[in-house]
């Protein structure tokens, strides 16, 4: 069963669209780029490729877990049909993330890397985007191993409670047995002894 994911925080959301140029401050009448009224500037790529992302976490947001289950199904389809493009690449990474399982987790992580640390020309619009998603995923595998390993002592710490309780059992077993024992033994009649008399000659 595939377990949702919150959501990914503002700080986040705001990072990602500073990584990409889409919030910047505002510049001084004279050193604003001239752009005709009635035409807005072209965003840039990694303008547009901050957008493309941050609307599909929107999208992923409200989905219930079967919902992100047959997703999930649709995104390997499409980047594998991508040519492993760096935006089917990184919309695959969000959903997989949603998951709470540790082998979507490292898969995630996988796909975010490359286009990390080393992008090709291609992959560079999305580099800023993809370090802000490696470094959010490789938290939440790092929380994910802590949990895991809390849970498989916990685990431990109850199997060792059971074996004590059932060690403890089995000598109240044993201690009832021996009382049980002892009992009929002190209940009966000592053996009756002839009198002096009677056994002399």
């Amino acid at each position: 069963m595939i377990v949702r994911r919150p959501a990914l925080p503002l700080a986040l959301i705001a990072a990602l669209l500073l990584a990409a140029g889409c919030v910047q401050p505002p510049l001084p009448a004279s050193a604003a780029p001239a752009c005709p009224a009635a035409a807005p500037c072209e965003p840039t790529p990694a303008d547009a490729a901050a957008r493309r992302l941050l609307s599909y976490h929107e999208q992923l947001r409200p989905l219930a877990n079967a919902e992100l289950a047959a997703e999930l199904a649709r995104q390997n389809a499409a980047y594998a049909a991508s040519g492993n493009a760096p935006g089917a690449a990184l919309e695959l990474a969000l959903v997989l993330a949603q998951t709470r399982n540790s082998a979507d987790t490292a898969r995630a992580l996988g796909l975010v890397e490359p286009i990390a640390r080393n992008p090709t020309p291609e992959q560079q619009p999305w580099q800023a985007l993809a370090r802000l998603l490696h470094a959010r995923i490789a938290e939440q595998r790092r929380l994910e191993d802590q949990l895991e390993r809390q849970g498989a002592q916990l685990r431990e710490s109850q199997r060792s409670v059971q074996q004590l309780n059932e060690k403890l059992e089995a000598l109240k077993a044993i201690e009832r047995s021996l009382n049980n024992r002892a009992a009929p033994a002190a209940s009966a009649p000592a053996p009756s002894v002839p009198p002096a008399s009677a056994a002399r000659p």
